[in-house]
């Protein structure tokens, strides 16, 4: 699974992880390599991102944008 970390600094990773790593083990790891975290985004199959932004327009959900 890939996780996209963005830290405080402005600083910005990917990491590729098994799907069995714990999230607690994953954040601990992910402060370790580049400090304090701002927030993290997990990545889904493309079939499973296209299936939930339908169902998300249906139900009248947006996403906002990324902050700037």
């Amino acid at each position: 699974m890939k996780i996209l970390v963005h830290y405080k600094s402005g600083y910005k990773q990917v990491f590729i992880v098994p799907k069995s790593m714990l999230a607690l083990e994953f954040r601990n790891m992910a402060k370790e390599v580049g400090g304090n975290i701002e927030s993290i985004e997990f990545s889904l199959p493309a079939s499973r991102n296209q299936t939930a932004a339908r169902i998300d327009l249906r139900q009248g959900i947006h996403q906002l944008p990324d902050k700037y």
